[in-house]
């Protein structure tokens, strides 16, 4: 693939422009920014007009498949620029779902990306995510008083950040906008990383005073982080998203969700003004009526472990979901007959339910050889539009 910065953009400019990424468009709300990887729509149709199916690499499938190495992708502005572009292009080119393109370019080191922001040491590898190394940094509880809330241009990733918003920016010369990060890990999240997951749930038992200071530490450190990117941009506080894939069963309980995290989320929602985006890949199926309380909620991830009927009853119509498949189960390793029976059954509980949604096939990381991985991910896109067009529920 050419190389060249201005080849790049003038590609990824025809594909914005293309009749199918406008055809893609209705499916979206479009209006909202994706500040981050793996892009995830609004959808705003209801089933019978359409239904949207995406398809995501994790970044060891895309350094196979771009060749790059992730260590200069996170350290090079203009190579994280460049890949982005050959990210949109060679999706494009080779993956039809209704993925939407626009000139919306993201600044994301993966999920060390706010846990950097407390200091701990993070290290990154050519082909896999970046991670955090050495112990937690409240592996005994009494550092907490000593623990200092983020700065907004010194902390962790902080100046990388900024250098690469700057960079990113004079590089693309006003064509493409580039969006400044949101701290979208959930408080939770952070917490458990700081004290350790094992000792966070222990502390949940034994020192329940303990993880309520931590999640206000944690909580006024977002929102005070928050503030500062708002005057920074110039612009108001932006709802903002909650990943949180340290919350889901067995580990954490309803009753545990409830008492030590919702309080925080909900506060988050009401600084924010809603929350637009509610992330686990944990089994959250006994959650979905606590989470449906955090005001705001636009869009629920039903992960892989989660029951779609339960999430598609408690929340629809209002809330939209997120269904997301497994990614080694349902497409890496799974037969045509497989996809097509996964499919079917998110298709028709949530067509019974008449609630927005959309269906991804995301997070693929190398199993296989990268011609079998790929050939698995093209076999299922084509699984997909088989059942949408068999069902007569819409398509393209």
């Amino acid at each position: 693939m050419n190389d060249d910065l201005n080849f790049l953009l003038d590609k990824v400019e025809e594909i914005v422009e293309s009749p199918r990424n406008l055809a893609n468009k209705k499916f979206w709300e479009t209006d909202i920014s994706w500040p981050r990887d793996m892009w995830r729509g609004f959808p705003k149709v209801k089933p019978s007009e359409g239904i949207p199916f995406l398809v995501f690499p994790d970044n060891a499938l895309w350094a196979k498949i771009l060749e790059v190495d992730l260590r200069e992708y996170y350290s090079d502005p203009e190579v994280h620029l460049k890949t982005q572009l050959k990210m949109t292009i060679y999706h494009f080119d080779h993956w039809e779902d209704n993925t939407y393109y626009t000139k919306d370019l993201f600044i994301w080191f993966g999920v060390v990306t706010e846990l950097s922001f407390f200091g701990p040491k993070i290290r990154f590898f050519p082909q896999r995510e970046g991670w955090i190394e050495g112990p937690p940094l409240l592996e005994k509880k009494e550092n907490l008083a000593s623990l200092k809330p983020p700065d907004f241009y010194k902390s962790g990733l902080m100046p990388r950040i900024h250098e690469f918003y700057e960079k990113m920016s004079e590089l693309v010369k006003g064509r493409f906008r580039v969006l400044f990060p949101m701290w979208v890990r959930g408080p939770f999240c952070i917490a458990a990383h700081l004290r350790g997951y094992d000792n966070i749930i222990v502390d949940m038992m034994e020192d329940p005073k303990f993880v309520h200071s931590l999640m206000r530490f944690v909580t006024d450190a977002e929102k005070s982080w928050a503030k500062e990117r708002a005057k920074f941009l110039n612009s108001p506080i932006e709802k903002t998203f909650l990943y949180n894939d340290e919350i889901g069963l067995p580990f954490i309980r309803p009753e545990m969700y409830e008492e030590f995290i919702l309080p925080y989320e909900i506060e988050l929602a009401e600084f924010y003004g809603g929350i637009l985006y509610w992330h686990s890949c944990a089994n959250t199926t006994r959650f979905v009526e606590m989470i449906k309380k955090i005001p705001g909620l636009k869009m629920f991830h039903v992960s892989p472990n989660t029951d779609v009927v339960k999430a598609a009853t408690v929340c629809g119509p209002s809330i939209s979901l997120d269904v997301d498949l497994d990614p080694f189960k349902d497409v890496l390793e799974a037969t045509k007959e497989e996809m097509k029976s996964r499919l079917e059954g998110i298709i028709d509980v949530c067509m019974e339910k008449e609630i927005p949604f959309s269906i991804r096939a995301d997070g693929f990381q190398p199993v296989h050889t990268l011609e079998k991985d790929l050939s698995q991910i093209n076999l299922w896109i084509n699984v997909a539009h088989e059942c949408i067009k068999e069902g007569a529920y819409g398509r393209p």
